[in-house]
């Protein structure tokens, strides 16, 4: 028993990271105190800078105009080169050209058509038109903490 407890110990000062899609050229530092440079991760990745906790890193070398990749999409471009293991910031990245939001697809995968349903209820509305409804409740959160702050203001 005490070796699996050492173990987990020393698991748990291991350098540790997430990668969220597998097209992307960063990763998270998931440890409490950050990584400090020279860390080596486990698939033998080695930071050049201290990587704070929630902090990305590079994956590769990133050229200057580089697609910085997250979640499987560009969130940004490279202003100047990033090495790889570098901590990965705002202020070195361009943020990608939002599209007007009228050239957007109203869906991006038109699903397979269902059978009807029989034999449910739902709790709803009935409409003048004899449609039905919901009343809805609309939700915005953020994906990142670091942008809290404009959430509050948005909203």
């Amino acid at each position: 028993m005490r070796g699996d407890v050492m173990q987990l110990i020393e698991h748990a000062d291991s350098p540790r990271s997430i990668r969220l899609h597998a097209r992307d050229n960063v990763v998270i530092v998931v440890n409490d105190q950050g990584v400090p440079a020279g860390t080596e991760f486990p698939d033998g990745l080695v930071t050049v800078d201290f990587i704070p906790q929630s902090h990305k890193v590079t994956l590769e070398d990133i050229p200057e105009g580089g697609e910085i990749i997250r979640y499987g999409q560009t969130i940004g471009y490279a202003l100047a080169p990033i090495p790889r293991g570098s901590w990965v910031q705002e202020d070195q990245l361009r943020m990608p050209t939002a599209p007007p939001l009228d050239s957007l697809p109203l869906s991006t995968e038109v699903p397979a058509t269902q059978a009807p349903l029989e034999g449910f209820t739902f709790e709803g509305y009935r409409n003048a038109d004899g449609t039905v409804g919901t009343r809805n409740i609309l939700g915005i959160t953020t994906t990142v903490q670091c942008v809290t702050g404009v959430l509050d203001h948005a909203v």
